[in-house]
């Protein structure tokens, strides 16, 4: 990459790993358009935002998992509605949590509730590995085909194209989230 030297190519790699932790979605987007421009190392950054993206999923369960050990959580998880959305967890854990991952603002609280709901471990994991593969896939695809489609100077702009959609994608969760408040 021209804006890094290849001895500290491990500062990119670094943050491809850790944006996930901050927002899932504009990492992964920025991410394809990055290795757009950039096509000798996209095997890299492919490699790095997935992990990056799994990493940020797995701890999440741990705090579902340790919210059910709470006084409080007992009380809540007695409740009718709560019931039946254990139940359907449980039992269909592994859908629930391949879909979630393409619904917006669905996948952090279904991550929390299948810790909370006692999901096993090893299915949580290897339902969002599954499910990060498949979306990191259709992304990158997404940008690589399109790139293929209009050419060259769409290579130029891409990161600037997925920069704009990730500042405009974060400017629409803030309002939302400031008219809430």
């Amino acid at each position: 990459m021209d804006f890094i030297a290849d001895s500290n190519m491990w500062l990119l790699y670094t943050g491809l790993f850790i944006a996930p932790f901050v927002q899932e979605d504009t990492a992964v987007i920025g991410a394809a358009g990055l290795s757009v421009s950039h096509s000798d190392h996209w095997m890299s950054i492919f490699a790095m935002i997935l992990i990056g993206l799994i990493a940020s999923d797995s701890w999440k369960y741990g705090l579902g998992w340790a919210a059910r050990h709470h006084k409080w959580a007992k009380k809540y998880a007695d409740h009718e509605r709560v019931r039946k959305l254990r139940s359907s967890v449980i039992n269909h854990s592994a859908k629930t949590l391949i879909a979630v991952r393409f619904l917006p603002l669905a996948r952090i609280p279904t991550y929390l509730a299948a810790g909370f709901f006692g999901v096993p471990y090893h299915k949580y994991w290897l339902s969002i590995a599954f499910s990060a593969v498949v979306y990191v896939s259709i992304i990158f695809a997404s940008f690589h085909i399109l790139g293929e489609i209009i050419g060259e100077q769409l290579k130029t702009y891409m990161p600037l194209v997925a920069l704009g959609f990730a500042l405009v994608l974060g400017i629409a969760f803030f309002i939302r989230y400031r008219k809430k408040h």
